[in-house]
Order: C-alpha cells, then structure tokens, then sequence
C-alpha cells in the first residue's frame, strides 16, 4: 500500500491514518471512564482514611473523659463495692473503645482489599484497551527488543519510547526455546591446542547451530546475542550494527584476530544476524501491553493515562492540520490509498464529526479536539 494526502504526496507515515485516528477515538472513549473510576476509587478511599485517622483520636479523648469523670467521682472512696463498679466501669469503656476503633480499622482494609482488587481489573482494562493501539499507531516511537532465558523459557520485551513517553510490551515467542539452527547453520572458528602436552594452536571451527540463544538485545540496526551450549563457559558473543560485527568466544574476540577472522564465512554470520533481527518480529507470537511511563512516573499508577492521549493527539493534530491543508475540501480530513494492483481510492473523515464525538466525553474530549486541531471552521 501506497499511503498519500489528497494532493498525491507522499504520507510522511506509510499506514491508514484515518483508520488510526478512529482508533485513537474509540480508545479514548473507552479509556477516559476507567480512569475517572480509577481516580474515584482512590478518592472515596482516600476520604475513607482521612474520616477513620479523625475519629480514632475522638474515641480516645472520650474515652480519656469518661475515665477522668469516673475516677474524679471515686476519689476518695473507699467502699469496696464502689471501687468495684468504677473498675469495671473503666475496663468496660476501654473494652468497647478498643472493639470500636479495631471495627473501624477492619472494615477500612476490607473495604481496601475490595478497592485494591477493583483497581487491578481497571488497570488491567486499560492497558488491554489501548495494547493493540500502542503496537503500531504512535507515530516516530523508538524501540528496543530484549530477550532473555527465563526459568528455561525464551521471554522477550519491546520498550518503545516517543517524546517523554515509554511503554513496555510483554513478547511471547511461538517456541520456548530458539537454537541457532532455527535460524541458520553456523560455524565459527576458534583456537584449539593439538594434543593436551602440545603448546601449538590450530583453527577449529566449530558447529554452534544446536547452541541456544539465550540472550538478544535489538535497537535499530544495533543488534547483541548471547549463544550457549550446555556448558555456559563455552559461550559466544555477537555484536552488530549495519556495518560490521564483532564476535568474541569466552572472552576472546574471533574477529579481532587476523588468522581466525580470514577463516570466517561472513556471509553465514550476515544472514543470521539478519534473520535473528526479524526474530522479535516474525517469531514473537503476541504482544501484551504492560507498563506507561510518562516523565519517569507510573502513567497508570499516577493516573496520568489521559495525558498520554492528549500527548498522541498534539502528534495526530500535526497530521490532521496537514491533511487539511493539503485538501481540497474544506474540513475534511482526507488521505489516498494506492494498493499494490494500482487501484486508489480515497479516506475522509469531517472535522465535525469528530469534535462532535469526542465533545459527548465532556472537558476532556474537548481538550483532546483541540489537539487534533478538529475545533473550529
């Protein structure tokens, strides 16, 4: 697909923005609620603690009160029967004092634990919500994979990062371990010693294609690999970027020596390294949404969800204004698509009709058609 606006220019982003942008308002819609729940809850509770903190020292000043009276009333007396009653008069206001304030605190981490539990499904939804969203329609995001063995498991992450905002995916691989094999066969030389009193070396090479990825790390064309076999010594070390490698045994780098790197077939290492890059890719069989980070703070934790879309939207209303721009029709946001085959057809959505759907969320819906720049004539 050939992605372009209405004048026939190139799109700066190759996808469906229209589609993206209907996506952004639904998403909204159905986030926005939760996290005005969310900050709910926390509100209530927090009133909650703040009324509890409050009456605990009132119990104990009536408490203080009514066993300063009783005292003062049998100060003096010396009948037993009296001395009895004001005893048991004292122990049974502190009794009831104490049951009160236990009640009061008991009911306070019920009602906690119910909150907790509501919040973890909130934040859960959230992040369920906008997990597919996030994968691919924030524009000019900067990703990094990892990979790495996990309780004999091969688990991946990918954390994206785009104007003071990084999110994290959890990747699930379709095998739970990679060998090398699966990618391509490989053979790397090494130095070996020719009998075990002799001192002279010889060149090696070795098959690493059962040896296990254990480790990858991936940004851009920068990419590093950890290879073992059994035996965690007998490890290898890949590093690449787009114009070279480097490849260290143990602790010893092959490529840096003349004799073992004339041995290498660089082409072979070249297509692993290639197809280990589309790993995260081709081989990551779902993706799940996990952590917002926004200025270095919890974006779900500090309720701080809302502010993410408005930052999306002051990156979509660049595009909006630009689409507009480049239109031939007043208020109508419009892009062309070119398939493959040659047909074209055109995308449109009225700059009306989406600040007529984001106005029913209220200020906040206000605040984000101010964004996407569908405000006005």
């Amino acid at each position: 697909m050939r992605y372009t606006f209405q004048d026939s220019t190139d799109f700066p982003v190759q996808r469906d923005f229209i589609q993206d942008l209907q996506n952004f308002i639904a998403i909204s819609k159905a986030v926005i609620p939760l996290e005005k729940s969310v900050i709910q809850i926390k509100t209530e509770n927090g009133e909650r603690t703040v009324n509890i903190e409050k009456r605990t020292p009132e119990i104990d000043r009536f408490e203080k009160d009514v066993t300063d009276y009783i005292e003062s009333r049998a100060a003096g007396i010396e009948e037993s029967d009296i001395l009895e009653i004001r005893a048991i008069i004292i122990e049974t206001v502190s009794t009831v004092a104490l049951t009160k304030k236990n009640e009061e605190h008991e009911a306070l981490d019920r009602q906690n634990k119910l909150d907790l539990i509501e919040l973890q499904q909130l934040d859960e939804r959230i992040l369920s919500i906008l997990s597919p969203f996030f994968e691919n329609s924030i524009y000019g995001a900067k990703g990094t994979y990892y990979a790495s063995v996990e309780d004999k498991v091969l688990r991946g992450k990918q954390v994206n990062f785009v104007d003071g905002m990084q999110y994290e995916f959890d990747l699930n691989f379709a095998q739970d371990a990679i060998k090398v094999k699966d990618l391509q066969n490989l053979t790397l030389p090494v130095w070996s010693k020719k009998g075990i009193l002799s001192r002279e070396r010889k060149v090696k090479n070795t098959d690493i294609s059962d040896f296990n990825i254990t480790s990858m790390e991936c940004e851009g064309n920068n990419l590093r690999t950890v290879l073992e076999d059994k035996d965690p010594e007998n490890r290898f070390t890949i590093s690449a970027d787009e114009k070279t490698f480097l490849i260290v045994h143990r602790d010893y780098e092959i490529t840096g020596d003349e004799e073992l790197a004339s041995t290498l077939n660089r082409d072979s290492v070249i297509i692993f390294i290639t197809k280990l890059k589309k790993l995260f890719t081709e081989s990551a069989v779902s993706k799940r949404l996990r952590h917002i980070m926004l200025d270095d703070k919890n974006a779900i934790d500090e309720n701080r969800v809302f502010a993410c879309l408005e930052l999306i939207a002051s990156m979509y209303g660049q595009l909006v204004a630009e689409c507009i721009k480049r239109g031939y029709t007043e208020g109508e946001i419009t892009i062309k698509i070119e398939e493959p085959e040659g047909f074209r057809t055109e995308k449109y959505l009225e700059k009306s009709e989406i600040s007529k759907e984001l106005s029913t969320m209220g200020s906040e819906g206000e605040e984000l058609a101010s964004r996407l720049k569908v405000t006005g004539a």
